[in-house]
């Protein structure tokens, strides 16, 4: 092997990385924790699918008559009034069923039109749950009442 050629070889092995080269095993580690992602959803996060799906079925007059029946139902007020209120509160049928269960669910006495004061005031949901005392798991359970159609049995 000539100068030349020893000189490139010489130079090659010194700039390779250390742990690159043939038979060299590295002097220190690294370890760097990896945080697992929580993808575990909330009670929050399941209400406000919930809202989606209330909402994306009253999209439509058929639809808007079944969830104004169901949550007539569950929540014990005329359809009626639910039609007034959507139309007055400019909420979807999905936010009024959240402001139901939130009253309802209140540990004070607090109306569906003090839980949309709230709401129009700036607060989020939350903060709504966290002022009136409210479990988001008592509403979740309210909500899927007017969210889950029971099914019509075949005959």
């Amino acid at each position: 092997m000539n100068r030349t050629a020893r000189t490139a070889l010489f130079l090659a092995l010194a700039l390779m990385p250390a742990a690159a080269r043939a038979n060299d095993v590295p002097t220190t580690t690294t370890t760097q924790v990896v945080h697992p992602v929580d993808t575990k959803e909330t009670q929050l996060q399941r209400i406000q699918r919930m809202v989606a799906k209330i909402n994306q079925e009253a999209s439509t007059p058929e639809g808007e008559a079944s969830v104004v029946a169901r949550m007539s139902k569950a929540y014990a007020v005329h359809p009626d009034t639910l039609q007034t209120q959507h139309a007055n509160w400019g909420l979807g049928y999905g936010e009024i069923s959240m402001v139901y269960g939130f009253a309802r669910s209140s540990k004070k006495k607090t109306t569906p039109d003090q839980v949309v004061e709230m709401r129009n005031s700036g607060m989020t949901w939350e903060s709504i749950g966290h002022e009136l005392g409210v479990k988001v798991d008592n509403v979740s359970t309210r909500m899927k009442k007017s969210t889950n159609p029971k099914p019509t049995p075949h005959k």
